[in-house]
């Protein structure tokens, strides 16, 4: 590692100019590997699959659509389930079944963040590789109507999850504090899924915007007849 450091040192300017950050050796290494400006400017061609795998992008977000919309249907029913318990002399084994449902809710919540986050680290290693392409713009504003999908499929479980939330609110007498504390991680998990859509969202857009035209480039000669 000494001897990798000693090499960039003797290869750095004598003298770094005021505008430049400082930086460790690593880190400057790091970042022009992954400059996407230097790399546009050294490429002339995307890696061949490229438009394929932002296609497949947009299949795994729409199975993301896919999965919150049943999850909210799951969700969306605990509220007829906690209205059919609370109205029982003993509730308590109605109960039990309903928390275990918010936990599997929760979990798959989880997921979707989860799965949200992998396809924001897919998109960004696409932003690596992104050139001005007319069909990479095609699909990546297919990815980014697929994330506006999974973004009004979010505010749907929230609203249900709310509901169910403030059931159990409702009624203090019914349930231990076990049942209650898994209606407030279930309303905390589907809250925490916004992030990661926020996240794949703005890669997506990046995406988008990296496949567009650069309008600093010479206008191309038209095609002789």
């Amino acid at each position: 590692m000494l001897a990798w450091a000693l090499l960039f040192a003797l290869a750095a300017p004598a003298a770094a100019s005021d505008s430049e950050a400082v930086v460790l050796w690593q880190e400057r290494y790091l970042w022009d590997g992954l400059l996407q400006a230097r790399d546009r400017a050294a490429r002339v061609s995307a890696d061949p699959r490229l438009v394929e795998v932002v296609k497949a992008i947009a299949y795994q977000a729409a199975q993301q659509t896919a999965n919150l919309e049943q999850i909210r249907n799951y969700a969306k029913a605990q509220t007829d389930n906690l209205r059919y318990a609370f109205a029982q002399e003993d509730p308590n084994p109605s109960l039990a079944v309903i928390q275990g449902n918010f936990k599997t809710l929760a979990a798959g919540s989880e997921q979707v963040r989860n799965n949200l986050y992998y396809l924001t680290a897919r998109l960004r290693l696409c932003q690596t590789q992104a050139l001005p392409d007319a069909k990479l713009t095609e699909n990546a504003m297919l990815v980014i109507a697929q994330i506006q999908q999974i973004q009004l499929r979010l505010n749907d479980l929230y609203l249900d999850t709310s509901s169910a939330h403030a059931q159990v609110k409702r009624e203090t007498w019914a349930g231990d504090d076990f049942f209650r504390f898994s209606s407030e991680y279930l309303l905390r998990a589907v809250v925490e899924v916004q992030d990661s859509v926020f996240t794949v969202y703005n890669a997506a857009f990046e995406l988008y915007q990296l496949s567009q035209p650069d309008p600093n480039a010479p206008p191309q000669a038209a095609p002789a007849n």
